[in-house]
């Protein structure tokens, strides 16, 4: 008897396990095809900019406000999962952004139809309000399933896949850039004339209205987006899907024990903590963000004079070193801490930008191997700042937005730097880049200091509370 009770209890473990394994395996995937969606739809505005600059007749500064617009949207889908969450904490958001998923699909597609400044700016907006949302929405849930350390290796998959849907966007484009390049010999880079920026144009020439398109239907560059967005599409049904199922609370019961137990402190104790927080997420998303956006145009347009396949092929290689760090981050994150981590990294993209800036418009291997090698240890800045701060305290709820807020207002800021800095000289793109590394390489100094300091005041007031609960005891057990 005793024999055959052990075995169906076993029996019992497993068959508890394996639904709970499935769904583990079926909800990581379905985020990362939803992050490989996003990620190629982020970056596709790095090979295709100059695209956009001739669709909607501007110029790169001013095509650039899009970047503002995107992240202005990031911004406020960030905050807003924070508040829907705070209002109804048990709130489980997995149909809602399966649904943001199909709408973004859908802007996404429609872009090469538009011609106007505005409403290409609009239309970003609402796509980068989409992916905020939903952002925040599945790292809460990698952190209230597995709590801080357990969910270590599932944000860095959930990072990696940005990179890997970021890795296809040049190489979907490519082809159709070139079918461009094949119609129209033009030039494609911005000048100057009497020292105001102008952008001569190539791919539709709609300058002037008697200009005739040298398309019989779409450009073809408009199908990378056409692609982007049908592939944002049936990833969005097929977690609608998997929501409607009840994945999510499938494997909370069988996960209990490692999911976030700790309550999020009050703002007034964090709010210092939070600041260089902010700034960190502010100057490490844009330092990645300008980078791939603009390394395919700086290679085509400064004095490096690439053609448009080798310009295609190095904004690759950034992401194939991209894709490969944050792969890489998978595994060693479960040995190394992530404060260790985030040193190595701004210490090595530093010097890679140090050494672009110094040789890279000169010396045409220069730019190749910073491309691979800045890639690589840039990737895992962002994820790696959210277990530090998570170690710290508990962000997985409310709190969610502040990686959000830092990341969108410093690529709604910096890229249009950017871009105003590329009418100017292309090269200067560069320096910008270095600049706000040097920045972020001091802010993390200085968020170490504040988090020390946050850490020891939690560890006194947990003593305290301690002590107390002992003093009260030994009272009653006198009494």
């Amino acid at each position: 008897m005793g024999f055959s009770s052990s075995s169906e209890t076993s029996s019992d473990e497993n068959h508890n396990q394996r639904p709970s394994q499935a769904s583990v395996i079926s909800l990581v995937v379905i985020i990362s095809l939803t992050r490989i969606g996003h990620g190629l739809f982020m970056s596709l505005s790095g090979p295709t900019l100059l695209y956009l600059v001739d669709n909607v007749n501007g110029t790169v500064s001013q095509v650039s406000a899009m970047f503002t617009g995107r992240s202005a949207g990031f911004f406020v889908g960030t905050i807003l999962f924070g508040l829907v969450k705070k209002r109804w904490p048990k709130y489980k958001p997995l149909t809602t952004i399966a649904v943001q998923i199909v709408i973004a699909g859908v802007l996404v597609l429609i872009v090469p139809w538009l011609t106007n400044l505005a409403l290409l700016i609009v239309d970003t907006t609402i796509i980068g309000l989409m992916f905020g949302f939903f952002d925040a929405g599945l790292q809460s849930i990698y952190l209230q399933l597995w709590g801080e350390k357990g969910s270590r290796p599932y944000l860095q998959s959930f990072h990696f896949f940005f990179g890997v849907g970021a890795f296809l966007a040049p190489i979907i484009s490519a082809p159709f850039l070139e079918m461009a390049d094949q119609v129209s010999d033009d030039d494609t880079c911005p000048g100057t004339v009497d020292g105001v920026s102008v952008t001569t144009v190539s791919y539709n020439d709609t300058s002037s209205p008697t200009s005739p398109s040298p398309y019989e239907g779409l450009n073809p560059v408009s199908w990378t987006y056409i692609i982007s967005g049908a592939y944002t599409i049936v990833i969005g049904v097929i977690m609608f899907v998997s929501a409607v199922l009840r994945i999510e609370d499938k494997i909370k019961t069988n996960h209990e024990a490692s999911a976030e137990s700790r309550r999020e402190e009050p703002i007034r104790d964090v709010v210092w903590l939070f600041i260089p927080i902010m700034i960190y997420y502010f100057m490490a998303a844009s330092v990645e963000t300008v980078y791939q956006s603009y390394i395919y145009s700086i290679a085509l347009c400064s004095g490096l004079q690439f053609s448009i396949r080798d310009a295609t092929t190095l904004n690759t290689l950034f992401w194939i070193g991209f894709m490969v760090g944050r792969g890489s981050g998978i595994f060693y994150a479960k040995y190394f801490t992530p404060k260790t981590i985030i040193i190595f990294d701004l210490i090595t993209t530093t010097l890679a930008l140090i050494i672009m800036s110094i040789f890279g418009s000169y010396i045409a291997i220069v730019p190749w191997a910073v491309s691979i090698f800045y890639g690589l240890t840039v990737a895992t800045l962002y994820s790696s700042g959210i277990s530090w701060t998570s170690n710290v305290t508990n962000v997985s709820s409310t709190y969610i937005l502040i990686f959000g807020a830092g990341n969108t207002v410093g690529v709604m800021t910096m890229s249009p730097l950017a871009g105003a800095l590329f009418d100017m000289s292309p090269f200067n793109v560069i320096y910008h880049i270095l600049a706000m590394s040097i920045c972020n390489d001091l802010v993390f100094l200085w968020m170490m200091w504040i988090g020390r300091r946050h850490v020891k005041k939690l560890n006194i007031s947990e003593s305290k509370l301690n002590l107390a609960e002992d003093s009260e005891k030994n009272l009653k057990t006198r009494l």
